[in-house]
């Protein structure tokens, strides 16, 4: 496929998809997360040609992708969306994963406040940045949100200006705060058949 930052080309099958595929990705795990929510209901009439319940809960998303993205998803140049398309025309990719992040670590511990939150992301995530800036020198590892939640950088802040640790955790705390409110969006809109 021929990728630029919203739209990918398959030159095999003539058929361009609206977004990358870590979107469609992340609508299929909120999908799951919905399904398996026993306080929300999925309209599965929204959700015809995926495969159903059985199939979205047990079924690896690689292997659901490829018997199903050319229906769902593959438009030609001479049509104006898929049968599936996304609500906004460029998605978050970032945001959007952050908010599943957020909102899996929450389940799984729903007594970790914001702050251990962002440090288990930071902890999660930051080694694939690092990696990432090590591929390419124009990508900034450390110009990150969750930064400041790495213990290393966190302890540096602290020593230099305790105000100023304190105002970053501050914000972080709250941002993490909206990246749940999100996750909950999501959950509510692929309940109705909608992401993001």
């Amino acid at each position: 496929m021929k990728t630029s930052r919203w739209n990918r080309y398959d030159k095999k099958s003539g058929l361009w998809i609206p977004s990358s595929k870590p979107i469609y990705t992340f609508w299929f795990k909120y999908l799951q997360h919905a399904e398996r929510d026993t306080t929300r209901t999925v309209d599965w009439t929204k959700y015809d040609g995926w495969g159903g319940v059985d199939t979205i809960l047990n079924v690896k998303f690689d292997a659901w992708w490829k018997t199903h993205w050319k229906d769902l998803f593959g438009y030609e140049l001479d049509r104006t969306e898929p049968k599936y398309p996304l609500s906004t025309t460029k998605p978050q990719l970032d945001g959007i994963k952050y908010s599943l992040l957020v909102y899996e670590l929450r389940k799984e511990n729903p007594s970790l406040e914001y702050w251990e939150l962002a440090k288990e992301i930071a902890a999660k995530e930051y080694p694939r940045r690092r990696d990432k800036g090590k591929l390419d020198p124009n990508f900034k590892p450390e110009h990150w949100s969750f930064n400041i939640a790495r213990p290393s950088v966190g302890r540096e802040i602290w020593k230099r200006d305790k105000k100023e640790f304190g105002e970053k955790k501050r914000v972080l705390s709250s941002r993490m705060g909206r990246y749940l409110q999100s996750a909950e969006k999501h959950l509510d809109n692929v309940c109705k058949g909608n992401f993001p």
